[in-house]
This record gives C-alpha cells, structure tokens and sequence, in this order.
C-alpha cells in the first residue's frame, strides 16, 4: 500500500473515541503522564505515523476493593488518560504476576471512494482475528477496489469500520464470553506476531512502548493463582483524541494521544480446604466428620480432604498445578487406597456421599505416592493431578470450576508404641499447592487434623502384700460401643489395643506383670467397665466392675484462608477487607480471629505480598477422666501428658473359715470314739438289770 504520513482528524477522532469505549467493558484507559504536553489539534490537526507510542497498565483486584468499599463498579470513567487520583486509591490493590499480550493488528486506513462519494475512516486486521470475532468477510469494507483512492495491497487482512469492530467483540463477550476470551487468549499466546509485556510488578505495573501507530488488541495471557477471572480484551488506537470529563477537567478532542495507561480490572479468589477425619463406621464410628477425633489402636480411620476449586473462566485462568500434600504421624500407616470425587454440592462432599458424586477418579486423573520419613516415622502423601485430571477440571464445558473436591483414603492407628496416647495426639497436616498458568506464582492452604488414644495404668497391689498379680485378670468393656477390648500382649503386663468384639469368650484377658503393673495402650475416650474375673489364691476378687470414663481432648482447627490483596492487618485496607470479605477466620463463636488472635500474616514466599490468615488453632482441653464417677488423675507417657487413667486395684485376703483337718479332726474322733463307748457300756447295764 501507499504510505501516508498525514491522517486527518476528522475521521480519526471518531474511531479512536470509539475504540477507547470498548475498554470501558474490562479497563479503565487514561493516558500516560509525560513531561511535554500535547500539541493541540489547532496547532496540528493530523496524526505523525512516524511518531511512537505506548501502552501503559495497572492492574487492580476490584474484588478487594470492592470489599474495602473504595471502589464501586461503573464509578469511574475511562477517558485514555492517566487518572493520579485513582491510582492512589487502588494502589493497595495492585496484582502482581500478571501478563498482557498485545497485537498490532494493523494500520489506520482512509477510505474515499469514487472521488470522495464515500470517507471513513477504517482499521486492518488479520484473517484470525476476523474469524475469532465472527466478522463476515461480506461486511468487509474492500481497499483494493478500483475506485479506492488509496488501496491497500496487504494480503491476508480485512478492513472494518469502529463501530463494527466494536460491536463484534461486544457482542462476543456478551454472548459467548468464555469461549471468545479463551480464543483470543490462545491466539495471542501462540502468535508469532503477539509481543508479551513484563509481568506486572508489585504495583500492578507493566507497559510496552516505541509502539507503531496502528490498532492493538490487547489480551490477559497469564494469571496468577488468586485471579479467577481475566479482563475482557480491549482494541486501543494509537493515537488517539482526548476525552472531556477526565480528572483534569480538558475539553474534549483537543489533542491527540499517543500513550494510553489502562486500568483493567480482575475478579479474584481462592479455593478452600478443610481436613477431615472419622473412626470408620466398622470401627463403631458414626457418619459424622470432624476435625479432631479419639480412636483406638487397630481402628481404620477414614480420611477426607475437602476442597472447592476456585473458579475457572477462560484460557489464561486455567488451573496448571492442583497437589495436596498429606502428612500422616509416625502412628497412622496409610492403606494406599486414595480416590477423588467431585460434588456440586458442599453437604455431599464433607459427608462423601458418594452415590451423589458427579465422578469419582481413581487413577488416570491423578498421581501418588507414599513416602515415609526414616527418621521421624512420618508418611508423606502426595496426591497430584496429571494432565488429565487438569484437563477435566478446566474444561470450559464440562469442567469442575466451583466444585468440591475429596480426596478420601483411609489409614490404620498403629497397634504399638509409635501411637501418641494423650493431649499430644496424632496429627495430620495437609498442605494444597495449587498455580494458574503464570508459573512463578503459587500459594497454599493450610488444615489439620488431630486423633486422639489413652490408656489404663493399673497397679495391682495384695493387702498383705505376698500375692502372685501375674495370676490376676481382667476384661475391659466398652460401654459405649457395646465391646470388649481386644489387644496383644507386647511385653509382661503391657498391651496395644487391637480391635473389638462383641463376644464376651474372644475378649482378652488382660493379666499384669508380676510387679503388679498393667498398662493397655490405645483406648478410645469412652466410658468402660473393667472386671475382675480371677485373682490369686486366698484372696478376693473384685465384687463389682470399675466404672471408667475418659473424655478426650478437644480443640477448634480451623483452615487457612488463602491472601487476597489488600489483606494486612496492619493497614485500613486489611481491616475494611476483615470486616466486609472472606478473608478472615473466625472461630467457634463466629468471632473474626484475624486480628485478635495475631495470626494474620503477609506472604512474601512468591516474591510479593498478600496478606494472609494462617491456620488457627483454639485453646486445647485437655483430656480427663473419672473412676466410679470420682475424677481420677491421669498419667504422661513419653511426655505426653494425661495419656492413662491410673487405678489401684487392692485384693484382700478372704476370711478364714473352720479348719477340717489337723488337731480338730482327732479331737472331734477322739470325743466321738468316748461317746460311743460310753454309749455302749450304758445301754449293756440297762439291758443286765432287766
């Protein structure tokens, strides 16, 4: 085509109005402070195409400003030039890690037809473009017919006016939002012509200069991972004219502009997790999950880790790494049977109700392994999904955004000494890791759970002190549960549970050592009965059962909350956010513990700031107990405290009867034999007499 170097304004002003009203749809356009001002159109009403231009960007998360009640949507006007004012006022609210890909899709063209029969003012862009936009090729206005006073050769290109282009992308975000913001995203991340700016610094900032004049569409590429949902694409004209109404007060199309500074806004947010344990139901569980939880040796415990995926838009908001990390204490031994199920609804998931799942994956979808530490005797599960799996969860059609995904296993509580009894408990820490597609940024969340056993320490004792206590025994019922207590002998008088039964001939006797002691690890916080049932010869046994009652610790685990910007304690910002956004945690009462418990904090880790709120832990209750409803004392166990109810059982010796045998029984012959003699000697008398 023929160069031209001098536009006129007239049609030039109209599309470049135009065209900046598109980003009123997803930014917020104004222009670039520079240090000279522009010459006014009176003094020079032509557009220089020789002359360079910028593109300036801020980046704002409107969903925390919105929450700190500084920013309303629709309250601001984009006029295409730099508004200081609103700068200040986001600047806590600037996101970081995010790309902008940018296309100069053409030049700016004049059309005069047929001696100026027909003028306007129309815009090159390449085939893709019109194919993504839906833009029909009859619609096109045609720069190499004949009577075009100045043709464009260019192959591969169409022509169209502002307002058709314009309506276009409009109507394509309208309609089909996520379908065409996902065409465009993909087309400008995998074209060869596409430039990608810097990502955006720690205050939102990016730009792009020594740019051509010409029209630019302007595409989020990348994400970080608390951005749920990417601007809509703009068209920006360099140059362009000055819009009345700005911060500045100027008249309108003044002077042309040839650096725009876009605010384009993001919607941002978080997935949630919540880890959750129940004895299993063919334990004597019952069907509810929870956070804590006390159990006995040989129990299968069911594990569930619930998190909603944060919400998935188009291309760029795609979920790239999704990983849970599940840290199981030396006490647990992990079964290696891990499945996934998906929900819609939140009361399914914590429950696992699987008949109401919307899938359940089993291994193509995800990774995991099992490794356990040599040193601490911890497990670390690490579940990963696989491309696959990530495939399915972006899917714009038939994906999981807004779902809730469980991952369920189950583990066993160790029947021997690597099982915590007492307040310590035997936790479990889960760790999700999750990252959109700009790779740098990543974050996590942060649950526990704990499990908690006890035990008896029993001391056998004989009042005159020479009974054998290895010749005692006991049986242990779980009032409860409606079980007898099942356990191995590891040594002389020590025990680890094993599991249960509900017949009384396969309950196990428990015998202590012959020092008398006798300790069973790996009890449940029940209320039990303990029975006597033999004791050493010449001594009493017990007439009726001890009463035993344990209530277990208990303590309030509450998540983490993932940051969101603008969440620090420490500003005005943070606390309008606590007050007015998800982003603080409250406790049992429903009482915010952002603040007030101090465990709010700022990460840094991904080389930026976002405030967030660390897992909270309430103050524990430790465990106690009773003995024939009489509060009992409760002993440590490798420094745990209030780990086994400690009982003295005495046995007496029994009441002495008669003796029938030694000095007695030759006596009582001896008397018997003069009786009857005497007897007799009288009864021959009386019979002589007669």
């Amino acid at each position: 085509m023929r160069k031209r170097h001098l536009l006129k304004k007239a049609g030039t002003s109209l599309i470049a109005a135009a065209l900046m009203l598109s980003c009123t749809a997803s930014a917020y356009a104004q222009e670039k402070e520079s240090g000279a001002a522009e010459d006014a159109l009176e003094a020079s009403d032509v557009i220089d195409i020789t002359k360079k231009g910028s593109i300036t960007i801020y980046k704002y998360d409107m969903t925390s400003a919105e929450a700190a009640g500084v920013y309303t949507e629709g309250s601001h006007q984009a006029t295409g030039e730099a508004d200081p004012a609103l700068q200040e006022i986001m600047s806590p609210y600037a996101v970081e890690g995010v790309e902008f890909s940018y296309l100069r899709c053409g030049d700016i063209e004049t059309y005069s037809y047929n001696g100026g029969a027909a003028v306007k003012l129309v815009y090159e862009i390449p085939e893709e473009l019109r194919r993504i936009l839906g833009l029909k090729e009859a619609d096109a206005v045609s720069m190499s017919a004949e009577n075009v006073s100045s043709q464009c050769l260019h192959t591969g290109v169409w022509h169209y006016t502002s307002q058709q282009l314009n309506d276009a992308l409009k109507n394509g975000l309208e309609n089909e939002n996520i379908k065409t913001k996902s065409a465009l995203e993909n087309y400008l991340s995998t074209s060869e012509k596409s430039e990608k700016m810097t990502l955006t610094d720690q205050f939102g900032y990016t730009y792009a200069d020594k740019l051509q004049t010409g029209l630019y569409l302007i595409v989020e590429t990348k994400v970080p991972e608390q951005v749920t949902a990417t601007c809509n694409p703009w068209l920006v004209s360099l140059p362009f004219t000055n819009e009345g109404g700005n911060w500045n007060n100027e008249k309108g199309g003044e002077k042309w502009l040839y650096d725009a500074v876009c605010y384009p806004k993001n919607q941002t947010g978080n997935p949630t997790l919540d880890k959750l344990v129940r004895q299993s139901p063919d334990c004597g569980g019952d069907d509810g999950y929870d956070s804590t939880e006390t159990v006995s040796e040989g129990d299968v415990l069911d594990y569930l880790l619930v998190s909603k995926i944060p919400h998935i838009t188009s291309q760029a908001t795609w979920l790239k790494m999704y990983t849970f990390k599940d840290t199981l204490s030396k006490g647990l031994t992990y079964n290696k049977d891990v499945k996934i199920a998906l929900y819609s609804h939140e009361e399914d998931a914590i429950n696992n109700k699987t008949e109401k799942a919307e899938a359940i994956w089993t291994t193509n979808e995800f990774t995991q392994s099992a490794l356990k530490d040599g040193k601490s005797g911890q497990t670390v599960l690490t579940i990963s999904m696989t491309d696959k799996g990530l495939e399915k969860m972006n899917h714009p059609e038939q994906g999981f955004s807004d779902y809730y995904m469980v991952v369920y296993y189950t583990a066993k509580v160790n029947s021997d000494h690597t099982t915590v009894l007492g307040d310590d408990g035997n936790e479990n820490d889960a760790v999700l890791t999750w990252k959109r597609t700009s790779e740098k940024y990543f974050n996590t969340l942060e649950d526990r759970c704990v499990v908690y056993a006890f035990g008896l320490n029993l001391n056998k004792t004989f009042s005159d002190g020479k009974g054998n206590a290895a010749k005692a025994a006991f049986t242990l019922f779980n009032k409860d549960n409606q079980v007898y207590v099942v356990a191995e002998e590891a040594a002389g008088g020590t025990y680890y549970v094993t599991g249960k039964t509900n017949m009384k001939e396969q309950a196990t006797i428990f015998r202590p050592a012959e020092s008398g002691k006798l300790l069973i690890n790996g009890i449940e916080g029940d209320n039990y009965q303990l029975t006597e049932c033999s004791t050493d010869n010449g001594y009493s046994i017990l007439k009726e059962g001890i009463m035993i009652t344990i209530n277990s610790t208990t303590e309030t685990i509450i998540p983490s909350v993932a940051g969101t910007t603008g969440l620090e304690a420490a500003t005005d910002a943070g606390q309008a956010i606590n007050k007015n956004y998800n982003g603080g945690i409250v406790d049992a009462e429903g009482v915010n513990v952002s603040e007030s418990k101090g465990v709010q904090r700022l990460e840094n880790a991904n080389g930026r700031t976002i405030g967030k709120t660390d897992m909270y832990e309430g103050d524990k209750i430790s465990a106690s107990a009773s003995v024939d409803g009489i509060d009992a004392a409760m002993s440590d166990a490798d420094g745990s405290v209030n780990a086994r109810v400690n009982l003295n059982i005495l046995n007496s010796k029994t009441f002495l009867l008669p003796q029938t045998g030694g000095t007695g029984l030759y006596a009582a012959t001896i008397i018997g034999a003069i009786a009857i003699g005497l007897g007799f000697v009288l009864t021959r008398k009386k019979r002589q007499r007669a």
